[in-house]
């Protein structure tokens, strides 16, 4: 029993040190990060679907969800038809949970849809942009009060002479 105590004693001291510590702060910290995990549009769960688990385990997919989040929130922001980009995303995103049981395919997936979406959101911000020019273009206002119109809005005179002249 002595030399339990002893050893016990021992290992106790050696795990007090400075760099002990830090050492069992990190390993802590490093557990707690990797049960906690989640990519930006769900939580990494036990009950996460096949492509969920490969985007939580991967974090090269896990960065492209980040991106595929802030390209859905842009188009969303932009978008002139709101249930139309949900319908789109709903679908997607069942597609995905229901046919991509592999890396390759999910990475496929979210490079295809970041690009619909980053196509989603010019295709809006010219719509947006027309519809303001068609608005000004119907209250007849002078050609400076349009430009200040524009200015106001935050419209370059530039972007909407050239959305104009298209």
């Amino acid at each position: 029993m002595s030399t339990l105590n002893t050893v016990f004693s021992r290992t106790l001291q050696r795990l007090t040190t400075p760099c002990a510590l830090l050492s069992i702060g990190l390993l802590v910290a490093g557990a707690t990060l990797a049960m906690d995990a989640s990519a930006a549009s769900f939580k990494c769960t036990s009950k996460s679907s096949a492509s969920e688990k490969i985007v939580c385990k991967d974090p090269a997919l896990s960065a492209l969800d980040d991106r595929l989040a802030a390209a859905w929130q842009r188009a969303k922001d932009t978008t002139l038809d709101t249930a139309a980009l949900e319908a789109a995303r709903t679908h997607q995103w069942l597609w995905r949970q229901h046919n991509c049981t592999d890396q390759a395919c999910v990475k496929s997936w979210y490079d295809r849809r970041i690009a619909e979406l980053d196509a989603d959101y010019e295709q809006a911000k010219q719509a947006r942009r027309e519809a303001f020019d068609a608005s000004l273009a119907g209250q007849n206002l002078a050609p400076s009060a349009a430009d200040a119109v524009r200015k106001m809005k935050g419209e370059s005179v530039a972007n909407a002479t050239t959305a104009s002249a298209q």
